[in-house]
């Protein structure tokens, strides 16, 4: 029986990837070749595009319209605010920041499908100095500005462009040649971080304009475009690295975020289920609130019983077999004792976080009870899926709960989990393999804790 699995697995994994060769022949991206070159971290910039749109295009962002990309890339700018300035959260913030780099790019791919040469249209607004004082440093950031000279421009582009470097590193050392003065400041870093923000949103406005009037003024939108990667390359320039008063680099900051393929479904090209803003800012589907944790954003209890029940009935389809997972928060109520409830939500948050970011797309995690959560693995084996659990039991250990307080008192603490695994291999049996991974969440508990133990192991009492 396992044997036809894996070959039933294998044969749907074959038929999924000549489907996808098939239809991208007849989209506009069947161009791209499938026989894709060696990415890395210190690649040139049009390198990093041409990534991106190999990874996402054919099969994410083939059919979105300009305003449809704009609209994911505003989202993003959006949570990239909301944990920087609302929640304070730093290492939060920087995980959006490739994503703006990623949207960026899908918009000039999405309106500019013959021109795709960013370096080209970044150097050709700032060639190596200001494109209004013509300096390096700029002399004018201070004062009004100048009227843009074109002519000046276009013979500045032509004697310093073809010497520039073009890696993401080289751009980011470009623009603080030209804007670091301006960047410098004493202010706390969230402040120093307000003004390249709200210049980024601005670019976001012109953008949203030069999309609607294209038709009329064809070249501002690779204008606009030019200044929203310049003040993205002030937020990464302006952001130090986590516990340490070192300067991001652009290339770590996108290697971190695209490390060569997808970072949910780990493919390339991606082929995670279309709209992933939606899942990152936790918002259920319309219709669905009732069946989501207010709290964690995942799946309630009552959710948790209702598929449980369909998938017993085989009223809800599952790839079997799955694998049932129960988690159980290590010493909860000391957490709350010691550091407030407030901040015993925010444990509770983290851990359906690191749950969400371990768990494939379509496996589902609950939140089954004040401290405990539930996850149902599909087409697993007890095997993979503990393997899954101790990548969550690790990052746990080493990521520590972030929870800032009401007058800005920042708290730092780790939390723990005892995780138990069992297979099921039919729907009828899997109500008895939750109680099961419930049994060895227990032995978890009682060995140690901080663990994920399989019930395969665990010896079982005669009756």
């Amino acid at each position: 029986m396992l044997a036809r699995l894996v070959v039933l697995r294998h044969n749907v994994r074959t038929l999924a990837g000549q489907a996808f060769v098939e239809a991208s022949a007849q989209r506009p991206y069947s161009n791209i070749p499938m026989a894709l070159k060696r990415f890395s971290p210190n690649q040139a910039l049009n390198d990093w595009a041409l990534m991106l749109h190999q990874l996402y295009g054919p099969t994410q962002n083939y059919s979105k319209t300009p305003y449809e990309v704009h609209a994911h890339l505003t989202e993003v700018c959006g949570i990239f605010a909301k944990h920087l300035f609302k929640k304070r959260d730093i290492e939060a913030a920087q995980a959006f920041l490739p994503k703006i780099f990623a949207w960026a790019v899908a918009l000039l791919r999405t309106m500019r499908p013959d021109h795709t040469d960013l370096e080209d249209i970044i150097l050709r607004k700032f060639p190596g100095v200001c494109p209004y004082c013509g300096e390096c440093p700029c002399r004018c950031w201070d004062k009004e500005k100048p009227t843009l000279d074109a002519e000046a421009l276009r013979q500045s582009y032509f004697r310093n462009a073809p010497a520039l470097k073009r890696s993401v590193n080289d751009f980011q050392l470009m623009f603080r040649r030209i804007y670091g003065d301006t960047w410098t400041t004493d202010e706390p870093v969230q402040e120093s971080l307000r003004k390249p923000f709200i210049r980024l949103v601005e670019e976001l406005a012109e953008i949203a304009e030069t999309i609607r009037f294209d038709h009329l003024y064809p070249t501002n939108f690779e204008n606009e475009l030019a200044d929203l990667f310049a003040w993205w390359f002030a937020l990464v320039s302006s952001l130090p690295k986590v516990e340490s008063s070192e300067v991001l680099l652009a290339e770590d900051v996108l290697w971190h975020g695209y490390p060569g393929h997808c970072p949910y479904c780990s493919l390339f090209p991606c082929f995670c289920r279309p709209g992933p803003v939606r899942d990152l800012m936790s918002k259920p589907p319309p219709g669905q609130d009732h069946r989501f944790d207010a709290l964690t954003a995942v799946y309630n209890h009552g959710a948790y019983n209702e598929d449980i029940e369909r998938i017993s009935h085989d009223d809800m389809p599952a790839a079997f077999p799955v694998a049932c997972v129960r988690v159980d928060v290590d010493d909860f109520k000391d957490v709350n004792n010691t550091h407030g409830h407030p901040a015993g939500d925010a444990a509770l948050r983290h851990i359906s976080a690191v749950l969400r970011g371990k768990a494939r797309e379509r496996d589902r995690v609950y939140r089954v009870g004040g401290d405990e959560f539930a996850v149902l693995v599909m087409d697993s084996t007890e095997e993979e899926a503990l393997g899954m659990m101790k990548r969550v039991c690790r990052e746990l250990s080493e990521r520590p709960v972030r929870w800032v307080s009401s007058i800005g008192e920042v708290k730092l603490f780790t939390v723990s989990t005892s995780i138990g695994v069992a297979q099921c291999d039919n729907s009828s049996d899997i109500e008895s393999a939750f109680e099961n991974a419930d049994k060895a969440s227990y032995r978890s508990k009682e060995t140690g804790k901080a663990r994920a133990t399989a019930f395969s192991t665990v010896a079982v009492p005669a009756s």
